[in-house]
């Protein structure tokens, strides 16, 4: 090699190691089937509450996020095996997943309540519940909740969020259970309205386990870096009232 061609190669390798390193992309996965807080709109575009809260934490944590849509039920061993980086999903912290995922610091804190259609008149109890069809999303904290709490009920389950208020609406159901924002924001609006009503007590996790402590981003256990930089994220809209204004945008909250 030539003393020019040393000098050459010299300089390019400073150069280089000047230059910003590139971003490597985080895949976050959500199931789009439960609106607000994820779906997929008209033009097939991820939208809803925790997309745009997404999208604000990555922003502010300086992170080239692609969020796509997956299943339910396959998210978490998604998550688990390397193929998401992190899941946003209105998932709820409990002991049991925090065994096999790491959270980021809670973001909401849910209220859970049954739905069902008006003047039914049900009585929201073990015994009360015996024999009617409760529907729910597989997996999920109600899941959970319903199957302890309920066990003479007849338990219908589906994959996908938006799947039980159709059996509720084809009256296939007696009752759904989910989170009292999806259901007064998503569900009871419209006709709705005039033929359903929440039903029951409010729920959170101080009543019952299965609930959790609130709503987190899911990561890797094995990515402590990445969880360093979403609690940044988190805390910065927290900070600086983007999270407030997404709150507002979607459940008019001050």
């Amino acid at each position: 090699m030539t003393k020019l061609s040393t000098l050459f190669l010299g300089g390019f390798i400073a150069l280089a190691s000047l230059s910003p390193a590139i971003a490597e992309q985080v895949t976050i996965a959500t199931d789009a089937t439960f609106p607000p807080f994820e779906s997929v709109d008209a033009d097939g575009k991820l939208v809803g509450y925790d997309i745009d809260l997404m999208s604000a934490v990555c922003k502010a944590a300086e992170l080239d996020c692609n969020i796509i849509a997956a299943a339910w039920e396959g998210m978490i061993p998604g998550l688990t095996a390397g193929k998401y980086d992190a899941l946003i999903s209105q998932l709820t912290v409990t002991d049991a997943r925090r065994k096999i995922i790491a959270f980021s610091d809670i973001y909401s804190h849910p209220t859970f309540r049954f739905v069902a259609k008006k003047g039914a008149d049900l009585d929201i109890s073990p015994d009360g519940l015996a024999g009617k069809i409760v529907a729910v999303q597989t997996g999920t904290p109600m899941d959970a909740f319903v199957t302890k709490t309920f066990p003479k009920a007849t338990i219908k389950r589906y994959d996908g969020g938006s799947a039980p208020y159709l059996e509720l609406t084809a009256g296939r159901a007696d009752l759904h259970m989910s989170y009292e924002a999806q259901i007064t924001h998503a569900f009871l609006n419209g006709d709705n309205a005039e033929k359903f009503e929440l039903v029951g007590p409010q729920y959170t996790g101080k009543d019952a386990p299965e609930f959790g402590e609130g709503v987190a981003i899911a990561i890797n256990r094995r990515n402590a870096d990445l969880l360093a930089k979403i609690n940044a994220g988190l805390a910065k809209i927290r900070e600086n009232g983007e999270l407030a204004a997404i709150d507002a945008k979607y459940f008019g909250k001050n």
